[in-house]
């Protein structure tokens, strides 16, 4: 780990946990998760896809042309599975008899736009 990188490796950590509170509550599982996702934050910060600049410590990543191209993809996606979960979790609460809310919408919509952004990127 770079001395450099320090302030995102903080704040991805923070960010990572606090998505997996809200995703999985308090349990073991919450930490799997939160590991899982900070390891992607790496992945996505030593991958090669977007340009580093240090002089924003807290964001340093970069997209040029391609990755926002790639970035408005996954987030159209994103929201469009995210809404459709959403709108249709009362009747998928009675069919499967399991108790969706609007937490486990957001989270799978959050979980598509990073799924979808690095399918995107692994493509290239």
């Amino acid at each position: 780990m770079k001395k450099d990188f320090l302030p995102y490796y903080i704040s991805r950590a923070i960010l990572s946990l606090a998505f997996a509170i809200l995703a999985a509550g308090i349990s073991w599982i919450t930490l799997l998760l939160a590991i899982l996702l900070f390891g992607l934050f790496l992945l996505y910060l030593h991958s090669g896809w977007f340009r580093v600049d240090l002089r924003q410590p807290l964001t340093p990543l970069r997209r040029d042309q391609h990755g926002q191209e790639i970035q408005r993809k996954a987030l159209i996606i994103s929201i469009v599975v995210g809404l459709l979960i959403y709108l249709t979790s009362p009747y998928l609460s009675g069919a499967l008899s399991l108790s969706l809310s609007g937490n486990v919408a957001l989270s799978i919509g959050i979980i598509t736009y990073f799924t979808t952004q690095f399918v995107l990127f692994a493509r290239t």
